[in-house]
């Protein structure tokens, strides 16, 4: 990895990525009404929006009960990705009918799920990204890219969070990938780093933090030998810090620390770039690991919902090396179930797909 490139990922995270314009595009076939697809080779993007959605107002509480089981968040809509390509940065908007933008914070969250690969350490559905309402766009430089292949099933999960006083109706979501793809050297392939301290599967992720504070830690293997390039991670108010370490030395790879205010609220959560200096820490499969999440908390109440979460960029050291998803697994399957609707959505893509084969088209850069 290029000394320009870390520079460029150190300017890209910690700022909102620019713009992408619309032009010229063509459609290709898609499986699901609400989805539309759409590629445009000459700015080498590739739009997703799903949609209409009339949005009602949400209870004052809403905000509170979104800690909820993961299993309750919704697949609003399916497609199967149209080309192979690697895609370097994500784009999301709120938009309506006429392209006009809406206000982002009408989202609680949303997030991408892949059905056809799994992830690093769970053997369930990978989550290429995430946004939350706060979430700036992602970019990442030409340097590396997430691979992908013509054909694989993608699931789109929206939780909306309207607090504008009024019913919004006609909302779209838009997802713009930003691809690379021919290039010399090729990039370098990476792939999502999660690890959840609380992880349950088809269960809720949070936990309590008594008075005092606590520690929660997780041990793990990695399925695919690897380097960890870079880490942030999804942490909640009164969080000091988390780390991971070697589990057989208690040795320490990488540690990612909070900003808080003078009540504890976390105000953001450090993006150290490992592959600064070196490709970051080596991990091996099979070799045991830990990751390590501390919360303090000063007050007399117990803190509900607390959440810790390591997630980065990942690069295998052979990507072919990767486990296939297994279909049978008893994880998958739990995982898969939890979203609703999945088997019909995921019923009438294998049947689009069948009978209209997705272009195998490289991206440029």
């Amino acid at each position: 990895m290029t000394t320009n490139a870390v520079l460029a990922l150190i300017a890209l995270t910690a700022m909102p990525a620019a713009r992408l314009s619309d032009s010229r595009i063509h459609q290709p076939p898609v499986s699901n009404k609400r989805v539309a697809v759409r590629v445009d080779e000459r700015r080498h993007t590739l739009a997703v929006t799903i949609g209409p959605f009339h949005v009602p107002q949400s209870p004052s509480m809403m905000g509170d009960m979104m800690m909820m089981r993961r299993n309750h968040d919704e697949l609003e809509g399916a497609f199967t990705w149209p080309v192979d390509a690697r895609f370097r940065g994500v784009e999301l908007e709120v938009i309506d009918s006429a392209g006009h933008a809406l206000p982002r914070r009408l989202l609680h969250h949303t997030y991408m799920v892949n059905f056809d690969r799994r992830q690093l350490v769970e053997p369930i559905a990978e989550c290429p990204f995430s946004f939350g309402e706060e979430t700036q766009d992602i970019t990442i430089p030409g340097a590396l890219g997430l691979p992908m292949q013509a054909g694989m099933r993608l699931g789109i999960v929206i939780m909306w969070d309207n607090l504008t006083g009024r019913d919004v109706d006609g909302a779209y979501v838009r997802y713009t990938f930003l691809l690379n793809g021919h290039r010399q050297p090729a990039p370098l392939d990476v792939l999502p780093f999660l690890v959840d301290v609380n992880h349950v599967n088809g269960g809720t992720d949070g936990f309590e933090v008594p008075p005092g504070g606590l520690v929660v830690t997780k041990q793990f293997t990695v399925a695919a030998s690897g380097h960890l390039l870079a880490a942030s991670g999804h942490l909640h108010d009164h969080a000091v810090m988390m780390r991971l370490e070697d589990a057989a030395n208690g040795h320490i790879l990488a540690k990612v620390l909070t900003r808080r205010d003078s009540t504890g609220h976390t105000l953001a959560v450090e993006r150290p770039i490992f592959a600064l200096w070196h490709r970051g820490p080596h991990l091996k499969t099979g070799h045991p690991y830990r990751l390590v999440v501390v919360y303090d908390n000063p007050t007399s109440d117990t803190l509900i919902n607390a959440m810790g979460m390591m997630a980065g960029l990942y690069s295998p050291d052979r990507l072919r090396d990767w486990p296939a998803v297994d279909p049978q697994n008893a994880d998958y399957r739990k995982d898969r179930e939890g979203f609703g609707g999945v088997d019909s959505l995921l019923a009438t893509l294998d049947s689009s797909r069948s009978s209209h084969p997705a272009p195998r088209v490289r991206g440029r850069s």
